[in-house]
């Protein structure tokens, strides 16, 4: 049987993403390039399988690396994916400290006292 043969818009249409996000993916290597070259480049079912795939992980919580990862490793699509929560302090401007909720729960008096003696230690104050 033929495959069918998609433009990267009828790939965006029925998959979701938008042009520049299949050819970053195209570009990082996480999708196969299309055949053919330049505007009659054409996408085919493999593409439209691939992008599917991601876009049900990516919709189940999985960032873009763990998603690239799971459709190496060939892992069961249908199980779930718990989402992670993560606190986020920030310290100063352009610098964050982020830690799991679970650790966040565990020391959170001691990760606010962290984050004050960094701040006073990067403002030129002396360590608390």
């Amino acid at each position: 049987m033929e495959e069918k043969k998609y433009t990267i818009d009828q790939l965006g249409e029925l998959t979701g993403y938008k042009r520049r996000t299949i050819r970053y993916y195209v570009q990082q290597g996480i999708l196969e390039p299309p055949a053919g070259r330049g505007r009659g480049g054409f996408y085919n079912d493999s593409h439209l399988k691939r992008l599917s795939e991601m876009k049900a992980l990516r919709e189940r919580g999985m960032g873009l690396a763990e998603t690239v990862a799971c459709l190496q490793d060939g892992v069961d699509r249908e199980t779930p994916f718990p989402r992670q929560v993560w606190a986020r302090y920030e310290i100063v401007p352009g610098l964050e400290l982020h830690l799991s909720r679970d650790m966040e729960d565990q020391a959170g008096a001691r990760i606010s006292r962290i984050v004050l003696a960094i701040r006073s230690i990067l403002e030129g104050g002396k360590e608390p």
